[in-house]
């Protein structure tokens, strides 16, 4: 004990320095540390804000269960949609008329062939023939863009102009 005593005398202006030095390290790292857990707080303020004292883990699996309900929504939507795609082709997509004059003498352009097609070229063209005593409606299927009807020009061009 004498030992400690007497090494304390001799260097005590040494120890007085060595232990400022480790108050001043001492009060810098407290300082750090404050600063640090202030953004922490910070952070988790923001985290938990709106939280209404719900524990973390029941707003992380609130959210889980939450994404996995959009990806199955998203799922659904694709295959809706796909749906939607494949029917689309079906339907009619291309139309053309051709207005004309059937008979000779018989007035204006009253008659008329329309075509109406699918994404792959099915349909029908529709033909009404105007005359003074009387009308005449027919319709011939389309399957690929022909028809295995006899077509007249008026209906030929209606197909052109559906498909351009």
């Amino acid at each position: 004990m004498e030992y400690i005593v007497e090494f304390l005398r001799t260097y005590s202006m040494e120890v007085i320095c060595a232990s400022a030095i480790a108050a001043l390290i001492s009060f810098i790292l407290v300082l750090v540390n404050f600063r640090r857990t202030s953004k922490i707080i910070r952070k988790y303020k923001r985290l938990m804000r709106g939280a209404d004292s719900k524990n973390l883990e029941s707003m992380l699996l609130q959210q889980l269960e939450e994404i996995q309900a959009s990806h199955t929504r998203i799922k659904e939507l694709e295959l809706a949609c796909s749906s939607i795609n494949n029917k689309m082709n079906r339907c009619v997509q291309h139309v053309g008329v051709v207005r004309y004059n059937a008979f000779e003498n018989m007035g204006s352009d009253q008659s008329f062939s329309v075509a109406m097609l699918d994404e792959n070229g099915d349909g029908f063209v529709l033909t009404s023939l105007y005359g003074r005593n009387t009308s005449t409606s027919f319709a011939k299927p389309i399957k690929a863009k022909q028809s295995a009807y006899p077509l007249s020009d008026e209906e030929k061009e209606a197909i052109e102009k559906a498909l351009k």
